[in-house]
């Protein structure tokens, strides 16, 4: 359960830091797209489930951190972008659901 946590955590922070720092960012939107709400709410609840578990957490604050930035990142771009990232982070974080549940 840890190491699923862990690999979707940094796979996700990774996958956000990678779409927003090839992008580039223009004037700030009043209103978080649908995508951004979903993935944003998924994010929470998987650093939610990776703090209940025993030693993780100087990783999940460091994660935290990552995620906080990439989420501020996100909402400097333009609306399109802001979909096309968050869509992208969504993609990635169901593929490693579908990964773990083949898994186990």
């Amino acid at each position: 359960m840890i190491s699923k946590i862990k690999v979707s955590l940094v796979a996700l922070c990774a996958g956000l830091f990678f779409v927003s720092v090839n992008t580039s960012a223009a004037e700030t939107q009043t209103q978080v797209p649908q995508q951004c709400q979903k993935l944003f709410s998924a994010t929470e609840r998987l650093i939610e489930e990776a703090e209940k578990q025993p030693g993780t957490h100087t990783q999940v604050s460091k994660i935290k951190n990552k995620l906080n930035q990439s989420k501020k990142q996100i909402l400097e771009m333009e609306l399109a972008t802001q979909i096309k990232s968050c869509d992208h982070g969504l993609a990635r974080l169901n593929r490693l659901n579908q990964q773990d549940q083949i898994t186990n």
